[in-house]
């Protein structure tokens, strides 16, 4: 039970570069601490009576914030052309701030909880899939190994499946949202390290990116979290050959979204 209104208020998004017209922000009082938050949405179907068939979610990077993934022209025009991609779809898309540089800590899977379920009742989307690049990556599969019940798939490039192996190039967000430094506070690190603590992410549709010569996330977070995961239709993981941190953006987005849709229809 939320303890808060979901949204105190709404206003349009003053982005530097926004990937299409009418993107908003929303505001909102967490539940886990009161605090207000915030999150930018633009609503691709073609009227607020449509149906909505799909609702995604994108979490950025560590460096970054919640307009990255709402910005055309950087990355190659990723979001650009993923604009293109959610208008055929008339999809919801949604990029929440989660705490800056959280990694999926406690107060940001609060939030990102309390968004979803909100998302779930005011839209009704027949599908919610969450992805993220880097430590967004990283974030969609903690919140999908933890709340795999709210999500029908996830799709996480250059993610990270060991937060301890990460503490120490982002030492300060990580003390910041998790409460402190792996020796400090080891629980919170393991239980969201996907690798040693998968939860509920085999019961998902998940497609994962990564470049093989990614010198920031190396390319082995993700093969070791493949093989934990072992023999699963519904787990897909691929690689870029050569590619380097930002390379999995390059990658087409169609065939991904296809795969976790797909692979969702046909989990028992």
């Amino acid at each position: 039970m939320l303890r808060f209104p979901m949204i105190t208020h709404t206003e349009p998004a003053v982005l530097e570069a926004p990937l299409d017209a009418g993107i908003t922000r929303h505001f909102f009082r967490s539940s886990f601490d009161g605090s207000s938050q915030t999150f930018l949405l633009k609503d691709f179907r073609p009227s607020e009576t449509s149906e909505c068939p799909l609702a995604i979610l994108y979490l950025h990077g560590a460096l970054a914030h919640e307009d990255q993934g709402m910005t055309c022209g950087i990355y190659g025009n990723a979001f650009g052309k993923w604009a293109s991609e959610f208008a055929a779809r008339q999809a919801i898309y949604l990029c929440p701030e989660y705490r800056g540089g959280s990694w999926m800590g406690p107060a940001a899977e609060s939030d990102l909880r309390q968004i979803v379920v909100w998302l779930r009742s005011r839209y009704a989307p027949r599908k919610v899939i969450l992805t993220g690049g880097s430590m967004g990556g990283t974030s969609a599969l903690i919140f999908g190994a933890r709340h795999a019940e709210l999500l029908d798939g996830i799709i996480a490039l250059c993610p990270a499946s060991d937060t301890r192996e990460m503490y120490p190039a982002f030492p300060e967000q990580f003390q910041a949202s998790y409460g402190g430094t792996p020796e400090d506070v080891p629980e919170e690190y393991l239980e969201r390290s996907v690798r040693i603590h998968p939860g509920k992410l085999a019961a998902l549709p998940v497609a994962m990116v990564h470049g093989t010569a990614d010198p920031v996330i190396p390319v082995h977070h993700s093969r070791q979290l493949a093989e934990r995961i072992g023999n699963n239709p519904w787990f897909r993981a691929i690689e870029m050959e050569g590619g380097d941190h930002d390379a999995p953006l390059s990658h087409p987005l169609p065939p991904l979204l296809d795969f976790v849709l797909k692979s969702q229809t046909n989990t028992p």
